[in-house]
């Protein structure tokens, strides 16, 4: 079963830029046309069952898509109590104490509201009671909040409970996807608004603040994509759709100052097919190449499992995080490797606009790195497709998902 939750339009107090919990504000006019950007992106697809929490914002934005919302209070924004509505300047000054503790991970009422705790249990409840009323194929749409999204994003992924994240602020009407197996929810992608730009807001502001911008990007379909091949560093060319893929990438993607690859061909072709729109040369860079599998590359996964059993439930029933194939890299290897590598473009791009034409397991790699949840948290992150985009913003301190795994190019 697949769940897709998406944040509300704007509304007048996020317009406003106040404290905005239980309170029930109205859409914006900017929030109404996000609404109907929103439905024509969503236009055609079909949802078994569509649920929305019973603030105006939210039941006002599931009924601009065309859809008529069963309205379950339990998902409703976290309760801020005396926060409500006051700006983020008043909360600073008058309940500092409090907003300290939130931010250190603390169990404290928010403004004497909820807990984080407590909304945590709640929004667990309603994804729960959703799950138990869907089919094994059943597709669900859910108009909730942005902390609402957070919560149940920390749920999935089994990260520790802190009010900020890996993640940057979500995008009013931004789709998040979660798919539910045997073994467990997994998060899909995250914070995809690209119906109202490649960038969100808040990644264009940190930008334009002097963040730098990394766009990691996975290269194209290969027949070993196709073939279920462990590909790793073993090289191989683009499938027909791959370059099929690279050049619809290239054809929406907007602009990049400069752009680098792994020196694989596979992501160098992709890159290349950026470059030749973008106008801007590809360097190739050893560090962000694909995990090293070892004795596994080019391997199948039914082979894998029957002729490495022992080192297989190593990895992946008991959670050690071993180099693949005895002689390959781990995933915190990849990850170290990656972060080593990023941070160093950062710093020599400082401020730009960087792509990184790169691999599906060297990115995924470096995001559970940065979601402080590794090895452990690999079940619950999926990888991401041929050709999507996740946005880094590069700080002096900091690295912040804007997003995971978006690809409109490819709808």
């Amino acid at each position: 079963m697949e769940i897709t939750v998406v944040r509300h339009g704007q509304s007048e107090s996020n317009r406003s830029g106040l404290w905005q919990g239980q309170g029930d504000s109205p859409l914006s006019q900017e929030g109404r046309l996000q609404a109907e950007a929103l439905a024509y992106r969503l236009d055609g697809h079909h949802y078994d069952r569509v649920v929305a929490s019973d603030l105006q914002r939210a039941a006002h934005t599931a009924e601009s898509l065309g859809r008529r919302p069963e309205i379950d209070p339990m998902w409703r924004e976290l309760d801020i109590g005396t926060w409500e509505g006051r700006s983020q300047e008043e909360v600073a000054a008058d309940d500092a104490e409090v907003l300290a503790a939130v931010r250190r991970g603390e169990d404290v009422k928010l403004g004497g509201g909820e807990s984080l705790a407590e909304f945590d249990a709640r929004v667990g409840a309603a994804f729960e009671k959703l799950l138990a009323g869907l089919g094994p194929d059943d597709r669900a749409l859910v108009v909730a909040h942005g902390g609402v999204i957070a919560s149940l994003s920390r749920h999935v992924l089994g990260q520790a409970r802190t009010f900020w994240s890996g993640f940057g602020p979500l995008e009013n009407t931004s789709l998040t996807h979660f798919r539910v197996y045997e073994s467990g929810p997994m998060l899909i992608s995250y914070n995809d608004a690209t119906h109202l730009g490649p960038l969100n807001r808040w990644a264009q502001e940190r930008h334009d603040e002097g963040n730098t911008l990394l766009t990691l990007i996975r290269h194209g379909e290969t027949d070993a994509n196709i073939d279920d091949r462990w590909q790793g560093v073993t090289d191989g060319e683009l499938s027909v759709d791959g370059h099929a893929q690279a050049a619809a990438l290239a054809g929406w993607y907007p602009g990049l100052d400069s752009l680098y690859s792994s020196p694989l061909r596979r992501a160098q072709d992709t890159a290349a097919a950026l470059a030749a729109v973008l106008g801007v040369p590809v360097e190739q860079h050893e560090g962000v190449i694909e995990m090293h599998l070892g004795e596994w590359e080019d391997l199948t996964t039914p082979t894998i499992q029957s002729e490495w059993a022992n080192l297989w439930e190593q990895i992946y029933d008991r959670g050690e995080d071993l180099p693949r194939g005895t002689t390959g890299e781990s995933l915190m290897d990849t990850a170290a490797r990656m972060e080593g590598a990023l941070q160093e473009l950062a710093h020599r791009h400082a401020g730009a606009r960087v792509g990184v034409v790169t691999h599906g397991a060297a990115i995924r790699s470096y995001v559970l790195d940065l979601l402080d949840i590794g090895h452990s948290g690999r079940d619950r992150l999926a990888f991401v497709a041929n050709t999507a985009v996740t946005h880094i913003l590069i700080s002096e301190d900091s690295a912040t998902i804007a997003d995971y795994n978006v690809a409109p190019h490819l709808e």
